[in-house]
Parts: structure tokens; sequence; C-alpha cells
């Protein structure tokens, strides 16, 4: 008598739930920031097609997601009338961070308040 075990269609399954995961409309993974009061908030799989707040501000961002984030300097993910610059100054700057990468605010600068979720690569 021969015995099958039904291990292809179990991987098939996986496969499946995997494919299923990368189009669920979120960016696997975490972001992880901390506020200017130094206290460290992680936030999990963030939906990508809306704007977060950052309650408290952040003044470093790690993006542990497989997208890219743009993060802002107001609450709304817009920029200001000050500019469309990454250069740190007070008003309208945004940052764009890519997957996997890190960045820390400079001095004078505002902390952000709010990012967005950037890109498809989940």
């Amino acid at each position: 008598m021969i015995c099958r075990r039904p291990t292809g269609r179990r991987a098939g399954a996986v496969v499946l739930l995997l494919a299923a995961a990368g189009c669920s409309g979120s960016a696997t993974g975490t972001i992880v920031y901390t506020t200017p009061a130094d206290k460290e908030v992680t936030i999990q799989s963030p939906a990508d097609d809306k704007c977060h707040r950052l309650p408290g501000g952040a003044r470093h961002v790690t993006n542990h997601t497989v997208d890219d984030i743009r993060l802002y300097a107001n609450e709304r993910c817009v920029l200001t009338s000050a500019g469309e610059n990454q250069s740190g100054r007070i008003g309208g700057e945004s940052f764009y961070l890519g997957t996997q990468l890190s960045v820390a605010h400079t001095p004078g600068q505002s902390p952000w308040l709010s990012y967005r979720v950037i890109g498809g690569g989940g």
C-alpha cells in the first residue's frame, strides 16, 4: 500500500496565504519611533492608504516594514508653505524613509507628526 502525504497541498496553501497577506492593504512589519520625551512607540503593519499621526511627535524613526514611508512635520501628511525640502528647516519639511532604514531629526527641526506609506513592496 502506498501512503501519500498532502505536503504539496499544504505548501500551496501557505503560498496562497502569504500572497493574500501581501495584498492586504498594509505595510507588513513595524515602524518604531521615539518621542521627544524618549518614549518608544511601535506600530504594527500600518495601513497603506491613509495618513497616520505620530502622537507626541517623533524625533527618531525606524522603518522595519516592506514599504518606504514619508514623514511629515504636520499632522495632515502635507507639505506646508515653508517648502518642499528635506533640509531640516522648521515648517514644511518631509523626509522619505526607505524600508529597513532609520533617521533622527536634526537640531532645530520640528518633530515629525505624521507619515504615509509609499509604494507597494508587500
